[in-house]
């Protein structure tokens, strides 16, 4: 019991929790983000929920806001329970705190008791053990929140969990970093108005672009400086924070993120090594579609096997994407054809930059690029939780001659196809592919709004915020 208490110090002091590091910090930080996520986990549920996403993206602190938000509204401490899983090694000893957690809770006759499991993906086999707590009939008025940093390792445990996760359509929810949109929102007093704007309506229609034009283009000049340091920066809280407060990222915030990533690829038993060399090949290929065999190169490893498994294991830790081509008459992807790899935020970008012993990412459009492909994954991937492994909506796509669309989205089974042109002059060839091809589409500009038969430029940061 006395391991419960020292994480659930609560329980003897309601006010305690004011004293958690995590509250404090927070407390006491410049942006006090409280990601969309917060309001989509419904407590009041007999539910299984699963918060997925990036170490240190603050998850636990996330969980320590619902927390306080539960015992500021008049739930019993006692009915609040927090753990810890980084040093649970399996599923019996799970299961064996949960009971404990029972046995206490259980006689005090709680309306309602909430349970949440940190790191849960750190624990061999943790279904074994919530699956007992259900069947054993403890999942009554109760909600269960377990958050982990592997989405294939949740998605394996709790697709082991059939009919055992409550009333809830999609029980599993995802923690990324900020968007380019909450970027601005905490970095600035800028609020343009573009909510009623949609993608397809602004490709069809010159009228919806003046007006796209009209509303934005006097915040163009600080969304496009905005812009410039989001590059830079990332949208991980403590990079966020430390850019605010100091005007840069220090590189000691950096190497925490790097060696966090490092430890997690050990725990696995995979080589720090060749870690380096697969995030350093990525950034060398920047977003060029690109073979499994073609990934491996200058790999030391004699498997192109081994590179894909290292890549399978950033891509499901949130932290690489990987896109495929578009069989565009069957609409789906074409796993057995080339791949492209993006980073999922400039931080790890920055990461791969410093294991490679560059001074920065020499191609600031390239990074465009990167966070162009993220955030139409944010907005148009349905199953995110699953990992960046396996995207299903969002897709490249290269003819027989190597005339290629950066991005091509399914969306309601309609294609809509993006092409990323951060440039200072932009020609009709720029765009040609996508109108003979697809007859239209939306080119991502660095500061050109226009319209041309059915191809809509619209400058990158303007974009961005779009796709909130």
């Amino acid at each position: 019991m006395a391991d419960l208490l020292l994480f659930n110090p609560w329980w003897e002091k309601e006010q305690s929790i004011e004293l958690d590091p995590y509250i404090s910090a927070f407390d006491q930080s410049s942006i006090q983000w409280l990601p969309e996520v917060l309001n989509e986990i419904d407590l009041d549920r007999d539910a299984v929920y699963t918060l997925r996403g990036p170490r240190q993206v603050g998850k636990t602190t996330l969980v320590k806001i619902m927390i306080r938000g539960l015992l500021k509204s008049g739930v019993p401490p006692q009915a609040v329970f927090y753990y810890s899983c980084d040093l649970v090694p399996g599923a019996g000893e799970l299961f064996d705190i949960i009971r404990e957690y029972h046995e206490f809770s259980f006689p005090l006759r709680l309306k309602r008791r909430y349970v949440f499991l940190d790191e849960i993906s750190l624990v061999n086999d943790w279904q074994h053990a919530i699956k007992q707590v259900i069947d054993l009939g403890w999942g009554r008025n109760l909600t269960l929140v377990l958050t982990g940093s592997s989405a294939m390792d949740i998605k394996r445990g709790a697709e082991r969990l059939p009919g055992r996760r409550g009333n809830v359509i999609y029980p599993d929810r995802v923690l990324l970093p900020m968007s380019f949109a909450e970027f601005v929102e905490k970095c600035s007093d800028l609020s343009p108005a573009v909510n009623d704007f949609s993608l397809r309506g602004l490709m069809l229609l010159p009228g919806e672009v003046k007006r796209l034009r009209v509303q934005t283009h006097i915040f163009l000049p600080k969304l496009s400086a905005l812009l410039g340091n989001y590059l830079s920066v990332g949208g991980f809280p403590l990079a966020v924070e430390q850019f605010l407060n100091t005007g840069s990222v220090p590189a000691h915030v950096i190497e925490t993120y790097l060696t966090v990533i490092r430890s997690d690829f050990e725990k696995i038993k995979k080589s720090r090594i060749l870690l380096r060399q697969v995030l350093v090949r990525m950034l060398g290929i920047s977003g060029n579609p690109t073979s499994w065999q073609g990934l491996a190169k200058s790999v030391d490893t004699p498997s192109y096997r081994t590179v894909r498994e290292y890549s399978e294991v950033l891509a499901d830790s949130f932290l690489v994407a990987i896109l495929y081509f578009l069989e565009k008459n069957r609409r789906r992807a074409n796993p057995n054809k080339q791949k492209k790899f993006y980073f999922s935020d400039p931080l790890i970008q920055s990461l791969a930059v410093r294991e490679a012993g560059l001074p920065r990412f020499p191609e600031q459009g390239k990074v465009v690029e990167g966070i162009v492909a993220m955030h139409l994954i944010r907005r148009f991937e349905q199953r995110i939780f699953e990992g960046l492994g396996s995207v299903q909506n969002v897709f490249y796509w290269r003819s027989t001659k190597g005339k290629e669309i950066d991005f091509v989205i399914l969306d309601e089974d309609e294609l809509l196809p993006v092409e990323v042109k951060y440039q200072g002059v932009i020609g009709r060839s720029d765009y040609s592919t996508m109108k003979r091809v697809f007859a239209g589409g939306i080119l991502v500009t660095k500061d050109r709004f226009f319209h041309d038969q059915g191809v809509t430029g619209i400058p990158a940061p303007v974009f961005l915020l779009l796709l909130r």
